[in-house]
């Protein structure tokens, strides 16, 4: 496939003498800035072991006066800013402020309901702890976004993220084989073909895809399109509201989708058959995505479900000519020894790599181990609880033992 570059050159605001309103960050670590981190790292929210770089992070998005009222925030029964008032002694209205501000500025923490409005804590989980980065306008990112990546990336890059909470159980994310072979595949389910999901919804937003955007703003972007990624049903409407998203269509969703498969971007989905509530879904490239990632550089594959179909290889008619290996986005592929070698583990079945190939020499097969989706995304919630709880209890006792 040709490629058809459609990418966005990032303008930041990066006068740091400017003032970048609503995105001050602290200068001092107060015990309110502990107290946070340690409600951040705990199991329960599949959080990562202190350090002074989960420290760092905590100061960066919490000013002195934010930190204050968010380390009342609690884990996973909201509160209002009346009842947080109360409990750090603040005024109702300078509360309020302060987390509208976290909520819908810097999108740092989450705010549910309207009479009255709850907030409550965002664990550090990629893919959710970056809607701070999310927006349909890049040319609003600024100094402060730039340095939320990088402390992030860091914190990924030391493997501090997520990656102990990652074993067998029912994996939540799977991907779709590229449009030009999954059209051809007879045996794939409606769930494997992007239009026939989309057809179960009416409404649908677009975004710019978090990772991907992170890593373009510490300047190790890999140049793929930024903007696909999506959320469909009524999932959409808070992600318009709140000016994450930019409303869209069916027909413009599976545009972006393609032209994302053409510059080497593979499709992820929830692991669900499209509930009614809403599904969403992202544009992926090996190089940026943290769940590729948790495959391509921790060789962690528990949160991708086996593909329904992989690639087989006819070798009489390889040539070794390796666009299979420049096209995969995993390194299921290598060359050794003037061999042409598969590794199983690191393919997630999108086929990339038979379109890649010019001599008919791959082609896709269903996979005897795959799965169907769940119907529901409940059912994959009950599901994945128990490996869920099984990897909490696992990581506070080994914390108990250090």
């Amino acid at each position: 496939m040709s490629a058809k570059k459609q990418t966005k050159t990032i303008t930041l605001n990066i006068d740091l003498r400017a003032k970048l309103t609503g995105f001050d960050s602290a200068r001092t670590a107060t015990p309110a800035h502990y107290r946070i981190m340690k409600r951040l790292c705990s199991p329960l929210l599949m959080g990562p072991p202190p350090s002074d770089g989960i420290l760092e992070l905590v100061m960066h998005i919490f000013t002195e006066d934010e930190a204050d009222v968010a380390q009342y925030l609690p884990i996973y029964r909201p509160r209002t800013a009346q009842k947080i008032a109360a409990l750090c002694s603040r005024s109702m209205p300078d509360v309020e402020k302060l987390l509208d501000n976290l909520a819908f500025n810097k999108f740092v923490i989450l705010a549910t309901g309207k009479d009255p409005r709850k907030y409550t804590i965002v664990p550090i989980i990629p893919g959710a702890f970056e809607l701070a980065l999310m927006t349909k306008d890049i040319s609003t990112r600024n100094s402060w976004h730039k340095k939320f990546a990088e402390i992030f990336e860091r914190l990924w890059d030391k493997g501090d993220l997520l990656i102990d909470y990652i074993s067998k159980g029912r994996a939540p994310i799977r991907y779709l084989p590229v449009g030009g072979v999954s059209k051809t595949l007879h045996l794939a389910w409606p769930s494997d073909k992007l239009e026939e999901i989309l057809d179960r919804y009416d409404l649908f937003a677009v975004g710019n895809c978090q990772c991907r955007l992170a890593m373009q703003l510490i300047g190790k972007g890999c140049g793929r399109p930024l903007e696909n990624c999506t959320i469909y049903g009524p999932f959409a409407v808070p992600f318009i509201k709140t000016g994450l998203m930019r409303k869209s269509s069916r027909q413009e969703i599976i545009d972006i989708k393609r032209n994302a498969e053409e510059n080497g971007c593979i499709t992820w989905m929830i692991n669900e058959l499209g509930d009614p509530r809403g599904s969403g879904s992202c544009s992926c490239c090996g190089c940026c995505c943290h769940a590729l990632r948790t495959i391509s550089q921790f060789n962690t594959p528990g949160t991708i479900s086996k593909p329904h179909f992989t690639p087989q290889q006819n070798t009489e008619k390889c040539t070794l000519c390796e666009l299979c290996v420049n096209a995969c986005q995993m390194g299921a592929w290598t060359v050794s020894d003037k061999t042409l070698q598969f590794n199983l583990n690191r393919c997630i079945g999108c086929g990339l790599c038979v379109l890649a190939c010019k001599f008919d020499a791959l082609y896709l097969i269903p996979h005897e181990d795959a799965l169907p989706p769940e119907k529901s995304l409940l059912k994959l919630i009950l599901k994945s609880f128990p490996s869920m709880i099984r990897n909490t209890v696992r990581v506070y006792a080994g914390r108990l033992v250090l």
